[in-house]
């Protein structure tokens, strides 16, 4: 730590003396469109050339790479991963397409099933810190925004068409396919996009086999996932209009994701339709919009075949009117917001739950300063009235740029923290059950960051953040005498019972690098990440999710290409808190190594390359989660191509 602080340090002094090359990027940290350097945050944009670039096929891959996101996978290949920021818990980050969220009210495990392919993204916006204000009072640890290329071409001028995919095969009989097409005529566009990807899986020994002779000796991670998706677009001077329609379907083995039980030989099956729509005036005075989403989705889990199946259908429905405007030189931003979530399930029972709330955002720039504060007002049956404020403040000088934000956030209980096994008898030991009394989270979060601009090639950013936060809801082991709320479980058992702990307190850095260059034989671009987090509580609790993030982490990637060859590496090394259970043969490292590489050639004036494609170099054998393996060295090739054609406008006589 005290060497990153030495660099940082002299990295400082180094940027008062370079050119002015701060990017002037417009990012939606807040419901305002402001210049990157202006919104107080460290943000990340990832591009459609980052994603072209990087060994990655889904957006948590993606997210790997990047400084101050904590992972917990379950399996590669976008199978299913929980996303942590800045050590939140995968249940405190919300997760956006187009302005629109798409958190599942059944369980947050489910935020990483992004209903949109990588050909059909513009870009994604990576919002770190308390975001609760400007889209939803439960962004704890911060935003993933996906942008979308026909929502992003709305607000545009060019007329254009594009063709992009991406087709490969591998080990494990693996097969990935994933294509879009996007045109944008002066007035109309539209998109359609598709992604699959299916795979046998790896083979392992069956721990319940092996140790009480329950199962197959041996069982395979297998996957077969698909998305779909279409939109429409219009747009005029004044008017602008916009909708989506998907569908998601997801098979595959879950043996170890949730429990760990011997008679663990699950597997699950999710069905999600989603769709989306916005009606955007803008009069120049003012711009209002008014957008919807609603989401269903139908989860089937086995535990084991000798039982019978969980059913789940949750529904949410999410309203948002909102207007921009410019008042004495303050930018603002107001609306409402209601959100309806519905669960009817075989063990949860049926429940719905509705929530509103009513925001104010602002910006003003005063010389060198830009000021962003918001106040958020939720109101709901299980919490009351709540309101939520968000300060962030950005001070500009030369090429650097001083910043920080401050702002309370809080989450209420998902159906599942609340509700599972709800209705079922004579629970198993070391279930997770849920608790239809918790209270809502609250976290109180503030950062400080510098950004330097050092030249047109070289970049870094540092921020120090802390939370504090108090009923914060986790699975914490507690014997059945103790809970006296649930009929349904054995006498004197231990189980995983979600309960509110009284506080907690998360601080940490995050430090990044960039470096870009044009050669006379190529470019070569470069970041490098290293992330900091430490979580406390009081030492009696033993839970399940809070403290499960890397401590450190430094990732990154270097691209280069030459003459038509590109070489892709990116990596991370990670150190976690150590656990094991070896009933189960599950084991958490206390440090690990991951190194991915992609080789591929693009032919002059053809925008086609080939790749291959080589995932965890060094075969390393690790868990995320207690007994879910991840892949070991994983093989594939295939090609790639992203064919644009831009149209020209003819000067007029």
């Amino acid at each position: 730590m005290r060497k990153i602080i030495i660099l940082c340090s002299a990295l400082f002094t180094l940027s008062l003396f370079a050119q002015n090359t701060i990017d002037s990027v417009k990012v939606s940290a807040t419901r305002l469109p402001v210049k990157q350097y202006e919104s107080g945050k460290n943000i990340t944009i990832l591009s459609q050339r980052d994603i072209q670039q990087l060994p990655v096929t889904t957006v948590d891959e993606l997210l790997q790479y990047v400084g101050g996101i904590n992972l917990n996978s379950r399996g590669g290949f976008g199978v299913q991963s929980d996303i942590g920021m800045r050590g939140s818990t995968f249940s405190q980050v919300l997760v956006l397409v187009d302005n629109q969220r798409i958190n599942d009210p059944l369980t947050a495990h489910f935020n990483s099933n992004i209903p949109v392919p990588l050909s059909e993204i513009d870009h994604i916006e990576v919002v770190r810190g308390s975001a609760a204000a400007s889209y939803g009072a439960d962004a704890v640890g911060g935003i993933i925004h996906v942008k979308t290329k026909t929502y992003s071409a709305l607000f545009e001028e060019m007329d254009y068409s594009d063709i992009s995919g991406n087709i490969a095969y591998g080990d494990h009989n693996l097969t990935l396919t994933d294509v879009g097409l996007h045109q944008q005529r002066k007035k109309f566009g539209f998109s359609a996009a598709m992604k699959s990807a299916r795979s046998t899986g790896e083979e392992y020994v069956n721990p319940n086999f092996t140790q009480f002779g329950l199962g197959d000796s041996l069982y395979n991670n297998y996957f077969d996932l698909k998305t779909y998706t279409g939109a429409l677009g219009y747009r005029s001077k004044r008017l602008k209009l916009y909708g989506r329609a998907g569908f998601d379907a997801r098979d595959f083995g879950t043996k170890y994701f949730y429990t760990e039980n011997r008679y663990d030989e699950s597997s699950e099956l999710i069905n999600s339709y989603w769709t989306q729509a916005s009606a955007i005036y803008d009069n120049e005075a003012s711009a209002t919009e008014l957008s919807a989403s609603y989401r269903n989705t139908t989860d089937s889990f086995t535990f084991n075949p000798l039982f019978s199946n969980n059913f789940h259908t949750t529904q949410r429905l999410n309203a948002t009117l909102s207007q921009r405007r410019k008042v004495n030189g303050i930018n603002l931003s107001y609306g409402v917001q209601a959100d309806w979530q519905d669960i009817v399930s075989t063990d949860r029972g049926d429940h719905s739950l509705i929530s509103n709330g009513v925001f104010l955002l602002a910006h003003k720039r005063v010389n060198n300063w830009s000021l962003n504060g918001g106040l958020r007002g939720e109101f709901s049956e299980k919490i009351g009235a709540q309101f939520v404020p968000q300060l962030n403040v950005a001070y500009r000088m030369k090429n650097y740029v001083l910043r920080s934000s401050m702002g309370r956030s809080i989450r209420q209980a998902d159906f599942t923290e609340q509700y599972n096994f709800y209705l079922r008898e004579n629970t198993p030991a070391l279930f997770s059950i849920g608790n239809p009394d918790l209270a809502a989270e609250s976290a109180y979060t503030f950062d400080i960051g510098i950004d330097a601009y050092i030249s047109k090639k070289l970049q870094f950013t540092n921020t120090v953040f802390s939370r504090q936060s108090s009923n914060l809801i986790d699975y914490t082991l507690t014997n059945s005498l103790d809970i006296d709320n649930l009929i349904n479980l054995r006498d004197s058992t231990d189980y995983f019972y979600a309960q509110n702990i009284k506080e907690s307190f998360t601080w940490g850095n995050e430090f990044g690098l960039k470096y870009k260059d044009e050669y006379l034989w190529g470019l070569i671009n470069a970041n490098v990440n290293y992330t900091y987090i430490n979580t406390t509580t009081p030492d009696s609790v033993v839970s399940k999710y809070i403290a499960n993030h890397p401590v450190h982490n430094i990732n990154g990637s270097v691209n280069a290409t030459i003459k038509g060859f590109g070489l892709n590496i990116g990596g991370a090394y990670i150190t976690r808190n150590a656990d094991a259970i070896g009933d189960i043969n599950g084991e958490i490292q206390p440090n690990y190594a991951l190194l991915n590489a992609k080789l591929s050639y693009t032919a002059k004036d053809f925008p086609v390359s080939v790749y291959i494609d080589v995932r965890n170099i060094l075969n390393t054998q690790y868990q995320e989660i207690l007994g879910a393996n991840m892949p070991q060295r994983w093989i594939l090739g295939g090609i790639r191509w992203n064919i644009k054609h831009i149209k020209a406008e003819m000067p007029r006589s």
